[in-house]
C-alpha cells in the first residue's frame, strides 16, 4: 500500500468515529427525518465511492506509479527544505496498523489519533512551504490534476456507476448543507 493510500485510510479511520458520533448527536437534537436520511445516504455513497477508488487504484499499476511519482517529488522538496517527511509517513503507518489490530481501547485510541494528527500537521507544514516555490507549486498542480482526472477516468471506465455516484453525492451534500443553515421551524424558505 503506497504512503498516500495508508494515509488517506488512516485518516477515514480516524475521522469516521467523530462524524458518527456528530451524526448521533443532531439526531438526538431533534432534526428533522429528511435531513438525517440524506446524511446516512451522503455517508454510504462518500463510503461506495471511496470503496470504488481504492479498487481502482490498486488494480491500475499506471496510477500507482503516477502517484508514487508525485510523492517521490513532494518527498524530495520537503527534504531539499530540511524536513524529514518519511519518519512521520513510518509513523502514520504504525499508527494505521496499530487500529487495523482491532485491539485498541478507546484511550489508545485517542492518543493515537492525537499523535497521527501532531503528524499530519507537521508533513502539511512541510507541504505548505514545499508549495511556497511558486514553480514546484504550479508542476504539482497541474500533475495532481492530471493523475485526479486519470483516476476518475479510470473509476468511471471500471465501475459505470461512479458518475451517478457523484451527481448524487453533489445533490445529497446540497441538501445537506441547505439544511444546516435553517433552524427546525424556523420558516427558512427559498
Amino acid at each position: 500500500m503506497t504512503r498516500t493510500a495508508m494515509a488517506v485510510l488512516a485518516a477515514l479511520a480516524l475521522v469516521a468515529a467523530p462524524l458518527q458520533a456528530q451524526a448521533q448527536q443532531q439526531e438526538e437534537a431533534g432534526q428533522e427525518p429528511e435531513r438525517m436520511e440524506a446524511q446516512q445516504r451522503l455517508q454510504e455513497v462518500q463510503r461506495k465511492l471511496g470503496e470504488i477508488q481504492q479498487e481502482t487504484f490498486e488494480s491500475s499499476e499506471e496510477l500507482q506509479e503516477r502517484q508514487q511519482r508525485l510523492e517521490d517529488r513532494a518527498m524530495a522538496k520537503m527534504e531539499d527544505l530540511g524536513y524529514d517527511p518519511e519518519s512521520h509517513y513510518q509513523r502514520m503507518e504504525e499508527i494505521y496498523d496499530r487500529f487495523e489490530s482491532g485491539d485498541v481501547s478507546e484511550q489508545e485510541q485517542q492518543e493515537l489519533a492525537e499523535e497521527f494528527q501532531d503528524a499530519q500537521m507537521k508533513l502539511q507544514q512541510a507541504q505548505q512551504e514545499a508549495m511556497q516555490d511558486e514553480q514546484f507549486r504550479k508542476r504539482m498542480e497541474k500533475d495532481m490534476r492530471a493523475f485526479q482526472e486519470r483516476l476518475l477516468q479510470a473509476m468511471q471506465e471500471q465501475h459505470p456507476e461512479t458518475q451517478q455516484l457523484m451527481e448524487e453525492l453533489k445533490r445529497l451534500q446540497s441538501k445537506v448543507q441547505q439544511g444546516g443553515g435553517s433552524m427546525p421551524g424556523g420558516g427558512a424558505s427559498d
